[in-house]
């Protein structure tokens, strides 16, 4: 699946947190149908919270759902006829994480994670004709809208309150938002437009069309984030800022080294290092591809796309390294391996003949690396 079609370094020049990116046709191959939404709903688990209907405002959740007693067990469904009502008169579907919901939505989010070098998680909006599920708004992380189906109107307008934080939220500066959208057009199936965090926008849907899109979030470190970190884990070692504050002590504080602890490269590797080892990417299971192996079926397709399953940059990868949770030693030829995902999408099968240089036995022995990685949730196969 060729998605985006962004020239990398374009787009870190002119357009990520800076401006607006719209691509047509960005998806080469669509892999998603109606039939695949409704498997997805099957087997949502309404009690998480994460499904929420708009008709003019929120839903209330009692109207479309119940608690319902099945075999033993107490669980919350939906109830199909107030839900068809919904959607028949409009309303809008939000289903929230559908990064953990479907493999296909989750290779999507891979992608955009892969090219931005950051954490991503999807949220999908369904509706046929309606009004909308949000007025103009802004949202606090940047946004990869990728059209799915059907089609939707966009307007984008110039941000007023540039890189707002997850607390800073638009709700209090509707007067502020300009009436001249910077960007107005229908986004169809495979199109791509990517919103900067602050920019304020409104999704429309079309009268009597289908339309479902996925947002992927990015949630990138702030400096705010490094400054609390600091705070709690370097300069709270110190007695200086131990102290009980008053006026003199922030007075003082010009003639402590502060600056010399924050601009500290050291300290910011240990930042994010610690952040890296938090990362805990989602991914599917790969139940087909033990079977295959223990029973010497055939192996999966070699034209698969692999991606290491880290939200963040492998360049500076060491000999010991944390990757999904997992610590990892890493040899020479293994990080050849991770250099080679890191840069680019690349196939099992180009990455195999690219490492074996021709010769067979090898190709068997790196194949064999790449599946164990695979299902020791290391990479992904997609």
């Amino acid at each position: 699946m060729k998605i985006l079609n962004i020239n990398k370094e374009d787009f870190f020049l002119n357009h990520f947190e800076k401006n607006f990116y719209f691509k047509k046709n960005a998806i080469s191959t669509i892999d998603i149908t109606w039939s695949d939404i409704d498997e997805i709903l099957y087997g949502w688990n309404v009690e998480e919270g994460l499904l929420h209907m708009y008709k003019d405002g929120k839903v209330d959740p009692s109207l479309y759902t119940r608690d319902f007693y099945d075999v033993g067990m107490y669980r919350k469904v939906i109830l199909k006829d107030t839900f068809n009502e919904l959607m028949f008169n409009g309303a809008t579907l939000v289903l929230n994480r559908m990064d953990i919901k479907s493999t296909k939505i989750n290779k999507l989010t891979k992608i955009i994670s892969h090219f931005v070098k950051e954490k991503t998680v999807a949220n999908g909006y369904i509706a046929v004709g309606g009004n909308g599920t949000f007025a103009k708004h802004w949202d606090t992380h940047d946004v990869f809208a990728i059209q799915l189906l059907g089609k939707k109107r966009w307007k984008l307008f110039a941000p007023t309150f540039p890189f707002p934080l997850k607390h800073q939220t638009s709700k209090e500066h509707k007067h502020e938002c300009p009436t001249t959208p910077e960007f107005d057009e229908i986004l169809e199936a495979g199109d791509v437009l990517y919103i900067p965090r602050g920019w304020w926008h409104e999704a429309i849907p079309i009268e009597s069309q289908e339309t479902f899109h996925i947002a992927v979030g990015v949630h990138t470190a702030h400096i705010t984030d490094y400054l609390s970190w600091c705070t709690a884990n370097i300069l709270s070692n110190e007695e200086n800022f131990r102290h009980r504050v008053r006026a003199e002590s922030v007075d003082n504080l010009k003639n402590i080294s502060l600056l010399t602890k924050l601009v500290n490269k050291d300290n910011f590797k240990i930042f994010q290092e610690q952040i890296l080892s938090q990362d805990k990417t989602v991914s599917p299971f790969n139940i087909s591809k033990i079977v295959n192996i223990i029973t010497g079926k055939e192996k999966t397709k070699t034209d698969s796309i692999l991606l290491p399953n880290t939200s963040y940059d492998l360049c500076n990868l060491n000999e010991n390294h944390i990757i999904n949770g997992i610590k990892i030693s890493v040899d020479k030829s293994s990080k050849i391996i991770f250099d080679l995902m890191n840069d680019c999408l690349i196939t099992k099968n180009e990455l195999v003949n690219i490492l074996s240089n021709g010769d067979i036995s090898q190709k068997e022995k790196i194949s064999k690396l790449i599946d164990h990685l695979i299902i020791n949730d290391i990479i992904s196969e997609i």
